[in-house]
């Protein structure tokens, strides 16, 4: 997906708010706001909105000295995450369509997305994210992708924010139940190679338990997206013989949907207008998208 317009602001937001935690001193917030303009400056030289974002984020690192400036954000939302745990994996086996509720609580699992949605400790987000779930998909392509698991033997799914991993842990359980033999069953999980953002790193999936239900593989990528070109031999051989390719997140969507180069089941919620036009839904709404 290209880079929008929409984009630009978004991303000088993102800058301001991650040159804030990454360091108190007000003169480095100015040197990265100014050194963000200057990059945002030349968006049209990025192919993708992911990739600009990725541009200023390593901006914001280089200036400050702090490698991981959303560690601790993401520390907090994996552990709000294993706190609802329990009662939502209650809340999905008690449902006729397993599968297809086990993919709404994954994809309302972005609300754990604390960079876009700010503090969450104040509400009380198991009944937030129910409330959600009632919202359901307003592009749901399930059949294709029941039909797709059935009898598959390899998935992988793309990973997006740290919090979402311990929501995932669900979704997997059901991909293994959909595949009809659930010993035969390998699901790997895609990482970020480094912090970037909050998105996942195998450090963050491994502290969400995400370990004992799936395999982690480090994608080679430290970009808020998969992009392939990036992407190291092993995980792209993985990524070419998967029976089934789960892609999460506006992240992914951004990079993957016009250069895939195969079949994907993007699960997101539409954040932005730019994404929203593009999936052909309205702003805040959930997809499940197979392209």
């Amino acid at each position: 997906m290209r880079v929008h317009l929409d984009c630009i602001a978004c991303t000088l937001r993102q800058a301001l708010e991650a040159a804030r935690l990454a360091t108190a001193d007000i003169d480095v917030q100015e040197r990265i706001i100014r050194r963000s303009l200057e990059t945002l400056a030349d968006y049209d030289l990025y192919r993708t909105p992911a990739e600009l974002g990725s541009a200023v984020h390593e901006l914001v690192k280089e200036c400050s000295g702090n490698p991981d400036p959303y560690r601790n954000v993401k520390k907090v939302t994996i552990e709000m995450a294993h706190a609802i745990y329990p009662g939502l994996k209650r809340f999905v086996e008690e449902q006729d369509d397993r599968l297809l509720v086990a993919l709404e609580v994954s994809a309302v699992g972005n609300l754990l997305d604390a960079g876009v949605y700010g503090d969450l400790r104040t509400v009380d987000l198991e009944e937030t994210l129910k409330e959600e779930l009632s919202r359901g998909f307003a592009v749901c392509d399930i059949d294709f992708l029941r039909a797709d698991l059935l009898g598959a033997t390899k998935v992988l799914i793309i990973g997006d924010n740290a919090g979402e991993t311990v929501l995932d842990r669900i979704l997997i359980s059901e991909i293994k139940r959909a595949c009809g033999k659930e010993d035969k069953v390998n699901v790997f999980y895609g990482v970020r190679s480094a912090p970037m953002i909050n998105d996942a790193t195998a450090e963050d999936a491994v502290a969400s338990g995400l370990d004992h239900d799936a395999t982690i593989v480090d994608t080679g990528c430290c970009t808020p997206g998969l992009v392939l070109r990036n992407a190291t031999p092993d995980f792209l051989k993985l990524y070419e013989e998967a029976d089934v390719v789960i892609s999460k997140g506006q992240g992914n969507y951004e990079t993957l949907s016009d250069s895939a180069g195969r079949t994907i089941h993007f699960v997101l919620k539409a954040k932005c207008r730019a994404v929203a036009e593009d999936t052909e839904v309205n702003i805040g709404e959930y997809v499940l998208l197979r392209r």
